[in-house]
């Protein structure tokens, strides 16, 4: 269905990570103003622990009533660490020239820096192989899949850092083991390339990628697309939201300032268009 303009994009939040920037959903009404409607695309809350998946459903409500109280509408997109916060895994705007989906479906394991990926890999084949041969084309099931992988690591306790070091720890836990960080350069490094792929089989005429899941906020210009990831909450992260009003689509740094988040610098603006079927491949 249509969402009402303009809409605002940002991922990742993490609400109830104890390593992230977000704390209280009211430091988000800042960065709604203005917006009609507000995409969150995905991990915008943690449901990946049994014994959390009732907060993360009344954190996913906390962050939406400050939404509506700013005068727009809440759209959840699932990811990797919500993967069931919503019946969306992605969405198609500016008349199929904007593809919005969280990025986990670019990796076979997920998330190949994390020690679950060992369980997620096989996990996802298994999947995969349920669909059959008739539905492995089809976007959305692909999707599907992806989510139920998540779904696999489904974690009885959790193993959140907390307390005052949390931080501190989220960030030792990042760089252990040692090969951890390259590990984790290497997914930035072909993550752009792998969503324009995705796109090419998926979505041929979006010539915009909208994703998030690794963390890395930027912009690539892979011609004739362009992908945006949009960072995240967590601290050491770029944070970037998109603002899409008829056909042109901004990207804005978000600011935290006096705790609060709120669009900042303006990065880029564009004019969205979608490909015609000779461009899209």
């Amino acid at each position: 269905m249509p969402f009402e303009e303009p809409i605002r994009i940002i991922s990742d939040l993490h609400f109830g990570h104890s390593g992230s920037l977000l704390a209280d959903p009211a430091q988000l009404e800042p960065l709604f103003r203005g917006a009609k409607t507000v995409v969150f695309n995905g991990d915008t809350v943690e449901m990946r622990f049994l014994e959390d998946r009732s907060q993360a459903f009344q954190n996913m409500e906390l962050v939406g009533e400050v939404c509506l109280a700013a005068g727009a509408r809440p759209v959840f997109v699932n990811g990797n660490h919500d993967p069931i916060i919503s019946a969306l895994n992605h969405l198609d705007l500016a008349n199929d020239g904007l593809l919005v989906t969280h990025g986990d479906m670019l990796f076979h394991d997920i998330s190949p820096w994390s020690k679950e990926a060992r369980v997620i890999g096989p996990a996802h084949t298994r999947a995969l192989q349920e669909l059959g041969e008739h539905a492995f084309h089809d976007f959305e099931k692909r999707l599907n899949a992806s989510k139920r992988a998540a779904l696999s690591v489904e974690l009885h306790k959790s193993r959140l850092p907390r307390g005052p070091l949390a931080t501190v720890e989220t960030l030792a836990r990042e760089c252990w083991p040692p090969w951890r960080p390259l590990q984790i350069l290497r997914v930035w490094a072909v993550t752009p390339a792998r969503a324009v792929a995705l796109a090419r089989v998926f979505r041929p005429r979006a010539r915009f990628i909208a994703i998030g899941h690794t963390h890395f906020g930027g912009t690539w210009r892979l011609k004739p697309r362009i992908v945006i990831n949009t960072g995240s909450f967590l601290p050491f992260s770029v944070r970037r939201a998109l603002e899409l009003e008829g056909n042109v689509l901004t990207v804005y740094n978000i600011a935290l300032k006096r705790n609060r988040f709120e669009l900042g610098k303006r990065i880029a603006r564009y004019k969205v268009t979608k490909l015609e079927a000779h461009e899209g491949f």
